[in-house]
């Protein structure tokens, strides 16, 4: 039988798999899958595999097996690569592991509020996390009250038009755009409209 000609000298550039791929296979392993977040986080700021791996002092094949779930990684390499992916340690396993099954959120669980004339507030804590998410319905002419809290905020004008007061500065608001500031600065949202608004906010820090 002919022999198979010998291999040549030189690197190999082994290709991705594909995304569908790739989640076809972790559907097959159970538990935290750091290395599926590690690849997300990685393709989102469009990075390669090498790329990351030299930027946080890995070697590039043990950073494909982490990704792919065929090693184990230690905390201390897994900073180095939370670091160039622009998380601490902490926010980076927090994509992960903080549970493995939906957790649902009972309407009793929610917290409504009025605050001030014609502006009507639902908050929801989302579990295992500081983050808190606002759901707010401002009647004509309506305005909240300033306020100053730890973390960042943020802003999504879901109808109508809102201005967004930031220290002492207006920011005209419109349906569809958002804003996020941080939350130290005395702020507050106000409809100078005919027409009632709606908008939900996200807080990194749990205020209700």
């Amino acid at each position: 039988m002919p022999k198979k000609p010998p291999a040549q000298a030189g690197s190999v550039a082994l290709a991705e798999p594909s995304e569908a791929e790739q989640q076809a296979a972790d559907g097959h392993r159970a538990g935290p899958q750091i290395g599926n977040v590690i690849r997300q986080l990685r393709r989102q700021r469009g990075l390669s595999v090498r790329q990351l791996a030299e930027r946080a002092g890995l070697s590039a094949s043990f950073l494909g097996a982490v990704e792919r779930g065929e090693s184990d990684i230690s905390v201390g390499r897994l900073s180095l690569i939370a670091e160039v992916l622009g998380h601490d340690l902490a926010s980076l396993l927090g994509y992960s592991i903080r549970q493995s099954q939906p957790r649902f959120i009972r309407p009793d669980e929610h917290v409504r509020m009025r605050r001030g004339n014609g502006i009507e507030l639902t908050a929801t804590r989302i579990p295992g996390t500081n983050l808190e998410l606002l759901l707010a319905t401002l009647a004509p002419h309506s305005q909240d009250k300033p306020v100053t809290h730890a973390g960042l905020d943020f802003l999504l004008v879901l109808e109508g038009n809102l201005v967004l007061r930031l220290d002492d500065t207006d920011y005209p608001m419109t349906a569809g755009e958002s804003a996020v500031w941080p939350s130290s600065h005395v702020h507050a949202i106000r409809n100078d409209s005919d027409e009632p608004a709606r908008a939900i906010g996200l807080v990194t820090e749990t205020v209700y």
